[in-house]
């Protein structure tokens, strides 16, 4: 399985980028063609189905997705196993391509499963090969690991030497992924000795371009260098630009640390254009990086700043997608934690129906022992069940919170206003928008993961929100934050970013459509053992035609907030809630919830 990929360490099966030219069209329409005349319903055409949904992979893999279908129904009619698992791998290829990581697994887990029936190894080398892919891509090592040597083995084993230097470059890379870069080396070197013997100049550009990666790791420049160098050469003789464009970044990169700033602009320069031309979004970022620095260094004040907001731009839309990776990522954990849940549990409800029928049979004298036995065990059994249900509770609100944090109309319109003082050179204004902007966003995603931080923190991050809120509504917003005197901020721990819902629901549906400058006061107080905020605008209310909240993402971050506070208030067994009242001109909001202390 292969597919293009902005990773820094590039997947042997990943990095090869399929390229697609008069003769895969000659292929393609070679197979429709097949297709058209062998119109049988058997094991030909179903063997066809699966080729030419292959062929379709990077080109339109969307496509593939009804021809896997009609392939494995027929492979099901005919009882061909072996059809059904060579499916179901290339049902898993189409959903990995669209990262889809979910169902990409449950394909390949069903086509390990009918390749050990038949049983053929090298079908199941390569599944082993794609499981390995995807436990690299949600960080579990151990497990890549566990699959990737799997798949070594059976390729030695077999004497295919193709598999075998794929198998020894991805463990090399997971080596390099956790910093054991001379284990990684150690590997990679195998790897390169091997396609060298093949004279596979594709595996040999690939392989070459990850060790200079791992020297550079290393501190070894000049090694890295020379690698980078050779890698770059190879991918040119055979028209590889996703290899070429790494190469001449990595190559700018290492120029800029040995201080020989003219070759480092020359090789930048050149990574650029070949990034835009591919649409390497995080390549492009780099070379913009790559080019600042040399611009500072030559003293181009002006070209270096508009290089690095350039690299600032793309970095953050590579972020934000990695943010959405992590999302998946998480949602793909919570899926199999329920899903093996599940199975514990109907492995656990079988053991035990069939011990009352043992014990019933043998001590039928005791069952009035082992009726009340039966019972406290269901009773225990639902008590966990109700835990896991809270436990799933609690992930899934986590999940819904970090994605009404990262609102994505606050993030667009933040990027407009940015754009926008640019277009009218207001360069002071975009600078302090845009660093004001990338603090908030590193902050909503560092804290993402924490249950609680400081009251400061927190306030913080409000008071940086209001700020930018400010600039965007042309400083019509104004804000007062008011601490009761009891209160310590750097002791007091509060769930990350909970007010954030309310205010940007005063300040979109309150503030921004009324006529003169708004103003939100925030007042947070002690009551006995519970903290207490109060957040009161002065906007048009909920009784104008603007029902505050509806249908928009600050009633769902609302919604979102209640049951963070539900859950709260069930860990520390202790009440809290959410109020809104309409005021005469505004709305109030009171929030209470469990005070806790970092000492």
């Amino acid at each position: 399985m292969s597919r293009p990929t902005q990773k820094k360490y590039c997947f042997l099966l990943i990095c090869l980028v399929h390229f697609f030219g008069t003769s895969q069209q000659n292929k393609l329409d070679s197979l429709k063609n097949e297709l058209q005349t062998h119109t049988l319903k058997d094991t030909i055409r179903a063997g066809l189905l699966i080729e030419l949904a292959s062929e379709l992979t990077y080109s339109e893999p969307n496509k593939g997705f009804s021809l896997i279908e009609e392939a494995l129904a027929i492979s099901k009619k005919n009882t061909w196993i072996k059809g059904e698992a060579l499916a179901q791998r290339q049902k898993g290829n189409l959903h990995y391509v669209l990262a889809d990581n979910l169902n990409a697994m449950d394909a390949y887990q069903k086509a390990l499963v009918l390749s050990r029936k038949i049983p053929d190894k090298q079908l199941e080398a390569s599944v082993l090969s794609n499981l390995g892919n995807i436990h690299a891509d949600l960080k579990e090592y151990d497990r890549a690991l566990e699959n990737y040597r799997a798949y070594l083995e059976t390729s030695q084993a077999m004497g295919n030497r193709a598999e075998e230097i794929k198998a020894l470059s991805n463990i090399a890379i997971i080596y390099n992924d956790t910093e054991n870069f001379e284990e990684g080396v150690s590997y990679l070197n195998k790897a390169l000795t091997l396609a060298k013997e093949e004279g596979n100049d594709l595996f040999i550009a690939a392989i070459t371009n990850n060790l200079a990666l791992a020297y550079k790791n290393l501190g070894e420049h000049q090694k890295a260098l020379f690698h980078y160098q050779e890698a770059m050469a190879m991918a040119q003789k055979i028209g590889n630009k996703y290899i070429e464009a790494s190469a001449l970044n990595s190559i700018g990169k290492i120029n800029v640390l040995l201080n020989n700033y003219a070759v480092a602009e020359t090789y930048a320069s050149n990574a650029l254009s070949l990034s835009k031309e591919i649409g390497a979004v995080e390549w492009e970022a780099d070379s913009w990086e790559v080019l600042s620095k040399v611009y500072e260094q030559n003293g181009k004040m002006p070209e270096a700043l508009n290089a690095y907001k350039k690299h600032i731009q793309l970095r953050d839309s590579v972020l934000n997608e990695e943010k959405k990776s992590e999302l998946t990522r998480k949602e793909m954990q919570f899926q199999m934690e329920r899903q093996q849940a599940v199975a514990n549990e109907e492995i656990k409800r079988q053991q035990l129906v069939k011990n009352i029928y043992l014990i019933g049979a043998i001590f039928f004298v005791l069952m009035a022992m082992f009726g009340y036995y039966i019972y406290k065990r269901r009773r225990d059994e639902l008590e966990k069940k109700k835990t896991a249900e809270f436990n799933a509770k609690v992930s899934e609100t986590e999940l819904k919170a970090l994605r009404s944090q990262m609102n994505p109309h606050f993030i667009f319109n933040s990027l407009n206003s940015i754009s926008d003082f640019i277009s009218k050179n207001d360069i002071r204004q975009a600078d302090d928008y845009l660093v004001k902007f990338s603090k908030l966003t590193r902050a909503i995603l560092e804290n993402s993961e924490k249950k609680s931080i400081t009251l400061s923190e927190d306030l913080e991050l409000m008071e940086l929100y209001m700020q930018i809120e400010t600039i965007r509504l042309q400083n019509k917003l104004h804000h007062q934050i008011t601490i009761d005197q009891d209160i310590e901020p750097n002791n007091t721990l509060v769930p990350p970013l909970i007010l954030q819902p309310f205010i940007e629901n005063s300040i979109w549906h309150g503030i921004a459509p009324k006529n003169g400058d708004g103003h939100i006061d925030i007042k947070i107080e002690k009551e006995g053992d519970m903290l207490k905020y109060v957040v009161d605008d002065n906007g048009v209310g909920q009784s104008k035609k603007n029902v505050r909240g509806k249908k928009s993402n600050g009633s769902f971050g609302i919604k979102i907030t209640k049951s963070r506070i539900d859950i709260l208030s069930h860990i520390k067994n202790k009440k809290g809630s959410v109020n809104l009242m309409d005021k005469p001109e505004g709305v109030r909001v009171e929030i209470t919830l469990p005070l806790e202390l970092q000492f």
